[in-house]
């Protein structure tokens, strides 16, 4: 009966870690703000499905909205062609630390945010779609084909 009951707590366990698992990947990343210059766009988030799979088809599906929800001109209209997705973390603080990035469209003293990158979007040589996370790179080629990148090729 011990064995049992020990292989039931297994069972729930590991039905519990893929619950939350399944949970972290699929919940609503809501979009905080949004901030662009001529080449480069902040986005502002709460968080990112924790996949890079995920975290892709996100940006992918949800891409044509956030430019227009955030007036950010397209590409081809001569738009920024670099997008960098950070954490919104504590929200807007005043530059008191070493690592901020401070956005000019904000009112100061609290315009600031903390440097969490979650994921850059931009374009390589090829024209390809170049998604980097913190240690990781993928490619998505023309015809929708995304592949990872080995480490020492995409610094």
């Amino acid at each position: 009966m011990s064995r049992r009951k020990s292989f039931n707590f297994l069972i729930c366990i590991v039905m519990a870690a893929v619950g939350f698992y399944l949970y972290l990947d699929n919940r609503r990343v809501n979009i905080i703000d949004a901030h662009h210059g001529k080449y480069s766009a902040a986005i502002l988030v709460d968080h990112l499905p924790i996949t890079a799979s995920s975290a892709i088809n996100w940006w992918l599906e949800n891409q044509s909205a956030i430019l227009k929800k955030y007036h950010i001109p397209s590409e081809e209209a001569g738009g920024p062609t670099n997008f960098t997705i950070f954490a919104f973390g504590d929200g807007y603080q005043k530059n008191d630390q070493n690592d901020m990035l401070c956005f000019d469209d904000v009112p100061p003293p609290e315009n600031c945010i903390v440097k969490e990158i979650l994921l850059t979007v931009g374009r390589n040589r090829e024209g390809n779609t170049r998604f980097a996370f913190g240690n990781s790179a993928y490619i998505r080629y023309a015809d929708g084909r995304i592949t990872e990148l080995k480490k020492e090729t995409f610094h």
